[in-house]
């Protein structure tokens, strides 16, 4: 008998006896696990509910010495009492487990010996501790554990409204827990809210191992069949498929414990399809970003909590969520530990793992803000252009600064000199050189804390950069420290903070860090420039979170702040191109474009400078175009966008697959077959070369070669494409549900043809 029909019958037995085989059909489908799970209902009516767990029985007062105090619970296996022993002279309290009278099976026995077994071997502060255990008269075992006075996370955390970073704490007991299991040997394989209850304390305690399997019998492998017990609703696809289980499938039903803890729902729901269905649904289907799947009410939010809520899950901790929800297992957090650990990085404000295959996803947030250079290949060069920004810095300030501004200058010209192949008898890196030049920073700065400061705070701006964001963050902290709270000083260095925390996708904190610049830069009358700046640099965040609406005041300042100062046209041309976004995001095409156009003229202006930032603009004035249906003038648009970001980049930088498919998508539906066929084969190069296979840009690049394949007639391609499109969304740590609908469609159409 598959073990999967036990499971379904001991759940069928916890609902009223009319709703029974109607639950079971529904949650089986047709199959040998229907046939077997309906043979186990009719024989318990049979035999007149002798398998039921039933209060109605006569039980003994007193099991191994203790006292039956009350039934706290009972379920299809068995059923648990308070109890209580009094020995040498204290009273001590705990929970009774007893296996449901009638199910004496030999495998129902033998999986209540393995619970007391696995407990019996488990020393954890957030793991039930087992106290005792036996045989009762009537041949049934049982098992005395510590009793918990709590209740279910899910419930414990809404009743005292914890914030996102509290659950995300809680949460962490219960993966030491689970990894302590697996250092064990021991699979869980039934983590859902009801099994983990949190006492007055806040501690967490993982309880009930009734249905947990051993790894050892594997030997060196740690697997363990799947075909045993289950909660549907928290079960791992290969949990559900009846495979061979790993401790990724304990991962899996944590990740969904979490995701039920941020969102207040699991991220299916399943209704009424069977196992297999269920199985099909994970296996093939891309969850939603958890900062847009949240219910407020599950969650007892107030409608103005929601916004603040999905900020902090949104970036870094949807990425988390969702690799340890990955269908495949391989993509998963290899342990509960490593789970663990990207969540502490989360919570400390550090990289996540989970961001590991989307380093272009981060480095092209520089290209499109126009915030920072890109890195050149030089050294030298870097440090020059570090030099400049610093000198420029300390130019707004004063003249009395000098003394401030010639350490500055005495140290940037050591860090030049040691760049310099000629002086130094080496080519060193980029990184190489900010390294040497850190290590030098307490020696050269005595007593000379602003100056310091100036230089700490270059030097994190260029970890940013290079990626190098611990490395930033150190720099960045001590720059803080440096400087006077509440000063434009201390501003500036929030304001190079947020930039941090954006590239890491930690968009709430960039924002709070971007207000409170801001803030700083309003009340000091001489620092207008630098309020315009943040202006735009939030505005830019707001439409990189699509909250276009929040962004337009913003980048309207921005701009009239510009024109204001009378900055100079790349400037304003930045500027102007963030409003044209914004703007673009809630529809008003018109003003869009008039933007864009102006954007475009003043970035024209500030060439060679300005290049990047004028592709961009084209770029995206080119989608106002395609959105327009003028396809014609979103062509020559994109073509010239192409033109700069090879003149930038050279012709084989992964930067161009963007623009190279959406002038291919273009050409199609124009009627020019062959050249689109020519630029989709070239931007899927690129893609292949220049992102991760994960990495969402790389299935919209197969999207676009698919439909440009179909507007050729070569459906073979074109499903070839859609299906890989597919396979990429599903690697994707999150992609949005249409994307991978789209690609459905395609190929659909492509087995039409």
């Amino acid at each position: 008998m598959d073990a999967r029909a036990l499971a379904l019958f001991e759940q069928a037995l916890t609902r009223p006896p009319p709703d029974r085989e109607a639950f079971l059909r529904a949650q089986a489908g047709e199959g040998a696990v229907l046939d077997d799970a309906l043979r186990l209902l009719r024989a318990h009516a049979v035999d007149d509910g002798l398998l039921e767990p039933s209060t109605s029985r006569e039980l003994p007062a007193e099991i191994g010495g203790w006292r039956l105090l009350r039934r706290l619970g009972a379920g299809g296996m068995g059923e648990v009492h308070a109890v209580e022993r009094e020995q040498a002279g204290f009273v001590q309290r705990g929970a009774l487990k007893l296996l449901a009278s009638g199910l004496h099976s030999p495998e129902l026995v033998a999986r209540f010996h393995a619970e007391r077994r696995f407990l019996a071997q488990l020393e954890h502060p957030h793991i039930a501790r087992v106290i005792d255990g036996g045989t009762a008269a009537d041949g049934r075992p049982w098992v005395v554990m510590e009793h918990i006075d709590g209740l279910a996370i899910d419930q414990w955390c809404r009743q005292r409204a914890l914030g996102v970073g509290a659950r995300v704490r809680l949460f962490l007991q219960v993966l030491d827990a689970i990894d302590a299991a697996h250092r064990a040997l021991i699979l869980h394989r039934d983590i859902k809210p009801g099994n983990v209850l949190v006492d007055a304390q806040g501690q967490a305690r993982l309880l009930d191992f009734g249905i947990a399997k051993s790894l050892a019998d594997t030997g060196a492998a740690l697997t363990a069949t799947g075909s045993g017990p289950l909660t549907p609703q928290y079960a791992s696809p290969e949990q559900l498929a009846g495979r061979a289980l790993t401790i990724a499938s304990d991962v899996y039903s944590a990740g969904l414990l979490l995701h039920e803890l941020l969102t207040g729902r699991l991220p299916f729901d399943f209704g009424q399809r069977s196992l297999a269905e269920r199985e099909a649904l994970l296996r093939t289907a891309v969850p939603t970003r958890p900062s847009n799947a949240l219910d407020g009410g599950a969650l007892a939010l107030a409608p103005r909590e929601l916004p603040g809520w999905r900020r902090s899950l949104a970036g870094d901790l949807d990425r988390v969520l969702l690799k340890a929800l990955a269908a495949d297992v391989d993509r998963r957090y290899r342990s509960a530990g490593a789970f663990a650990e990207d969540l502490r990085r989360w919570l400390e404000l550090r990289p996540v793992e989970a961001r590991s295959g989307d380093a272009w996803y981060r480095a092209r947030l520089f290209v499109r803000r126009n915030r920072l250079a890109v890195a050149s290949a030089s050294a030298a060069l870097l440090a020059l252009a570090l030099g400049l920004a610093i000198a420029a810095q300390q130019a707004r300030v004063a003249s009395a600064q000098a003394a401030r501004a010639e350490a500055s200058s005495r140290f940037l010209m050591a860090l030049i000199t040691d760049a310099n192949p000629v002086a130094s008898g080496r080519e060193p890196t980029l990184r190489q050189a900010i390294d040497q030049a850190v290590q030098r920073i307490p020696e050269h700065f005595v007593d000379q804390p602003d100056s310091e400061a100036d230089v700490r705070l270059g030097i994190g701006l260029a970890y940013t950069s290079l990626m190098q964001l611990d490395e930033a963050q150190a720099q960045l902290e001590r720059a803080l420290a440096l400087r006077a709270p509440g000063s434009a000083g201390h501003a500036e260095v929030l304001q190079a903070q947020a930039l941090l925390e954006w590239t890491r996708g930690r968009t709430d904190a960039a924002e709070r860090l971007y207000r409170a610049a801001l803030a700083a830069y309003a009340a000091d009358p001489g620092r207008q420039h630098d309020a315009g700046e943040v202006e735009n640099d939030l505005a830019a965040l707001m439409n990189d979170l699509g909250r276009f609406e929040a962004a337009i005041p913003l980048a309207e300042s921005a701009v009239a702040n510009a024109r204001a100062l009378a900055l100079d046209a790349g400037v304003l041309g930045a500027r102007l191109e963030n409003l044209g976004s914004a703007l673009q995001g809630v529809g008003r095409l018109d003003e869009s474009e008039v933007a864009y156009r102006d954007a475009i003229a003043a970035l024209e202006q500030a060439l060679p400078q300005k290049t990047v930032a004028l592709a961009v603009a084209l770029n995206n004035f080119a989608l106002v175009y395609r959105d327009r249906q003028r396809p014609q003038q979103a062509l020559a648009l994109f073509e010239r966008a192409i033109a700069l970001r090879e003149q930038a980049f050279g012709a084989d930088h992964g930067d161009l697959a963007g623009p190279l498919i959406n002038a291919a998508r273009l050409r199609a539906g124009l009627g020019q077959v062959e050249r689109a066929r020519a630029d989709a084969a070239r931007a899927l190069a690129l893609a292949e070369k220049a992102f991760a296979p994960d990495y969402v840009g790389r299935g919209h690049v197969h999207l676009g070669v698919a439909e440009v394949a179909l507007a050729a007639g070569d459906a073979p391609a074109a499903a070839r494409h859609a299906q890989a499109a597919l396979d990429v969304f599903a690697r994707a740590d999150a992609a949005d549900p249409a994307w991978s609908e789209r690609a459905h469609a395609l190929l659909r159409q492509a087995g039409a043809r």
